[in-house]
């Protein structure tokens, strides 16, 4: 059988009407928060739109445009999918299919919540050496063009083949530097969604970091669909009505195609470095639906509490490393500028 990247099944596209997030993450957690606590209240959908309107809560306008699409008749998920990001959008439409809205929607708000934190989090950790990099920056920007130009004019420039040299490297470097990273934005938007799922596990510090959210958002969404009492194919069937580049409806392709064929897939999924080895011992167990729902249900919120610890590990992290790529920066820059002036003067002492 041909790969899945041989195939073109999965040839990434640009997402037109789904997972664009065009609400901050704050306005999404809010949004679904409050929708959450209006449905577990008793409140109507259409009631709980309209109470979101009405309370101040600072969510965006385009609220009413979606209680205005909910009472044309379309679907209340679909509805949000210009305003939801990605991640969360899939999420929730896999949840809301079988599902109680209310839970998805807290499902939905307690990761959001979780994002936004650590994203203000991190931008906070960023002021301080993106601040410093930019101050010296300026500072070396200063010398080069301000004092360092005045001070060659006073010299005998003996050393030009040198100076061009120089000219040369950085030319030649930042050249190299944008082929390599067009290169890499070309091989990136070729890969499938799964190809990538595997390739971010290898990165350094994040890495464990994408494999405790794939163990969650797989078996969190696997239980919810095992709790709504679905057979093997009905769930192949339903997560293949996904978007192509959810990573759920490759998955899902990818075993429906080796069902088909008569191959057992659990050598295929014990390849996929995404998928928990724990996860593939539950499903073997031979448990009742009902009982292994209630099992991923509880891993998958230690895979939650395992995702928050790490996110936590790594910003505490980040701004250690920026410090010390800003002095390699600064230490650089300084070379850059000084050497050229070395060479300049052992040329006017000799």
């Amino acid at each position: 059988m041909k790969t899945l990247k041989n195939t073109g099944l999965f040839q990434r596209k640009r997402r037109k009407n789904y997972g664009r997030g065009s609400w901050s993450l704050r306005q999404q957690q809010q949004f679904c928060q409050l929708l959450a606590d209006q449905l577990a209240s008793g409140f109507s959908l259409r009631q709980a739109l309209q109470f979101s309107q009405m309370a101040g809560t600072g969510l965006p306008a385009s609220v009413a445009v979606i209680e205005r699409q909910l009472v044309a008749g379309e679907n209340f998920v679909t509805c949000l999918a210009p305003y939801l990001q990605a991640s969360v959008y899939f999420q929730l439409q896999i949840m809301t299919t079988y599902g109680e809205l209310a839970v998805a929607l807290q499902r939905s708000a307690d990761l959001l919540d979780l994002m936004a934190t650590q994203r203000k989090r991190l931008l906070h950790l960023l002021m301080y050496p993106v601040s410093l990099l930019i101050g010296m920056l300026g500072l070396l920007v200063t010398l080069k063009l301000g004092v360092l130009p005045q001070l060659q004019q006073e010299m005998v420039v003996q050393a030009a083949p040198q100076a061009g040299q120089w000219l040369y490297l950085e030319v030649g470097g930042g050249l190299g530097v944008i082929l390599c990273g067009l290169g890499g934005w070309r091989w990136w938007r070729q890969q499938t969604t799964l190809n990538l799922a595997g390739w971010y596990l290898h990165w350094p510090v994040v890495g464990k970091i994408f494999r405790a959210y794939y163990a969650y958002y797989l078996t969190a969404n696997l239980g919810q669909l095992l709790a709504s009492g679905l057979s093997v194919k009905q769930m192949i069937s339903v997560l293949q009505q996904l978007p192509p580049n959810a990573l759920l409806h490759q998955l899902a392709v990818s075993l429906a195609q080796r069902l088909q064929a008569g191959k057992l897939p659990v050598n295929w999924l014990r390849q996929q470095a995404f998928i928990p080895s724990q996860l593939l011992v539950l499903l073997q167990k031979g448990q009742t639906s009902a009982q292994l729902a209630r099992e991923l249900e509880a891993y998958s919120q230690l895979r939650y509490r395992e995702l928050v610890r790490l996110i936590e590990q790594s910003l505490a992290l980040v701004q250690p490393i920026l410090l010390t790529v800003v002095a390699l920066l600064i230490v650089g820059a300084y070379l850059s500028m000084l050497l050229p002036m070395y060479a300049n003067l052992q040329g006017v002492y000799q």
